[in-house]
């Protein structure tokens, strides 16, 4: 189990960078985090009026894919076979499902190119107070230094994918609980804070456990 009490630490040293400079952005770092704070805002509009507006914003999940480092060719898979599918009709399944976080991730996988890194980045973005996103590093970190707090994911499986990242929120909120009844409080910075007492929502622990995982302490 990470130390808790370090956790609003590895939030303030987290920083991503990741080909950054190629799409002219600083990298994100406390406290600004202005890449995220720029989607976070624009997915928020997008799931508050995609409805309306009828559009699936595909130059916004290209960024996205951007801002993730586009790693396995993602964003090359996602324009391939953008043109294949309705993009609309499966944002509006994803937006619709968010209450219900294993049809969330099901309907996000169904998106061109996505595997389970890009479909929960999506979710993250969509609602981060609900919501991480669980790459290869946390995956690893996770499975070998704390045995048996995500099973075993498959990728390409849908079941499987959908099975791990229910564990790994079910992590999160544990985590959000356990941070609550310390009243360790988040790091004020430009992201919004948690509906709760210490302001952490779900990405924001994500993100702290991203610079535990490449800290390499128990």
């Amino acid at each position: 189990m990470p130390d808790l009490f370090k956790f609003p630490d590895y939030f303030k040293s987290y920083q991503w960078r990741d080909k950054h400079h190629l799409y002219g952005y600083p990298a994100d770092c406390f406290p600004e985090f202005q890449w995220i704070k720029s989607l976070e805002t624009r997915f928020l509009w997008q799931r508050e009026n995609y409805a309306a507006k009828q559009t699936a914003s595909v130059y916004l999940l290209k960024e996205m894919l951007q801002w993730g480092g586009g790693q396995n060719g993602v964003l090359q898979k996602f324009e391939d076979q953008q043109g294949e599918v309705n993009l609309l009709q499966l944002i509006e399944g994803v937006v619709n499902n968010l209450g219900t976080p294993s049809e969330a991730i099901a309907n996000a996988l169904l998106l061109p190119g996505m595997g389970l890194t890009y479909a929960s980045k999506l979710l993250r973005f969509l609602s981060p107070e609900e919501y991480g996103a669980l790459d290869s590093r946390l995956r690893r970190a996770l499975g070998e230094r704390i045995k048996g707090q995500l099973p075993t994911i498959y990728d390409g499986n849908v079941g499987s994918m959908r099975k791990g990242y229910e564990a790994f929120l079910s992590y999160l909120s544990e985590l959000k609980a356990q941070l609550e009844s310390k009243s360790i409080v988040r790091p004020m910075c430009s992201l919004p804070r948690g509906t709760t007492q210490t302001g952490w929502r779900a990405a924001d622990i994500e993100m702290a456990l991203f610079c535990w995982a490449e800290s390499g302490e128990p």
